[in-house]
């Protein structure tokens, strides 16, 4: 007979019948497991705790580990019970699935043994990764379209090329005119057709150093990229 681990979440509110206790969720889990031909082998809880943290979770983390050490599936009545969203849902399912466990949630119907429950989590997890690449996008274009207007991201960061920090404001960046005249020269070498690395080879060779060091074509290609962003903004 195939094992289970039920998992239970209780986190008060002002009305305390809107939210299921640990009891009436165990309950449920453990009918659901009967009817599904699991052998309840643990069941863990957390009382009084938001599901905004995993790792601070002691039940969550003893029901984890149970089920990976029995290979088992995690039973939970609902994935808000188990994390705030679905993103965490699915770390916490990858977790499982690396010690060859699997998750069942009730409410959602959802169940990773099955063809179908696996296709919906891998569903879900691809719409997740898609968020978060478009946050990361999102959060690179606005960095490098306030560093090509002169801002500066932190106070220990690295002055794009180009610029230096102003004197009367070390928030701010300034330009500085040798290295904007630089800078020109390499949009003009780039227009022309060069590419990063023979851009790089020119300014070598004609004694033009950047920042005291030689030219690489990882850093002419930064700044190209920086201009382009300056002047589609």
């Amino acid at each position: 007979m195939p094992h289970a681990v039920v998992y239970a979440r209780f986190s008060p509110r002002p009305r305390a019948e809107d939210c299921d206790s640990v009891e009436k969720q165990t309950e449920r889990c453990r009918a659901y497991c009967a009817g599904h031909g699991y052998h309840v082998a643990a069941a863990f809880h957390d009382k009084d705790l938001s599901g905004g943290r995993a790792d601070n979770r002691a039940g969550l983390q003893d029901a984890i580990a149970a089920a990976r050490s029995k290979k088992a599936v995690l039973v939970v009545y609902s994935l808000d019970r188990l994390a705030r969203n679905t993103r965490d849902a699915i770390e916490i399912l990858d977790q499982l699935r690396r010690g060859g466990a699997d998750l069942a949630s009730i409410t959602e119907s959802l169940n990773t043994r099955s063809a179908i429950g696996q296709f919906l989590f891998e569903l879900l997890a691809a719409f997740a990764q898609l968020q978060r690449r478009q946050i990361q996008e999102r959060t690179s274009n606005a960095m490098r379209h306030h560093q090509a207007n002169g801002r500066r991201m932190t106070r220990t960061d690295c002055c794009p090329y180009g610029w230096r920090p102003d004197p009367l404001d070390a928030g701010r960046l300034v330009e500085d005119a040798d290295e904007q005249a630089v800078i020109e020269r390499i949009r003009a070498y780039h227009r022309r057709g060069m590419g990063p690395r023979p851009v790089a080879r020119a300014l070598d060779a004609a004694g033009i150093r950047c920042r005291g060091h030689r030219w690489h074509d990882s850093a002419v290609r930064s700044i190209l990229r920086r201009a382009e962003a300056s002047t589609t903004a």
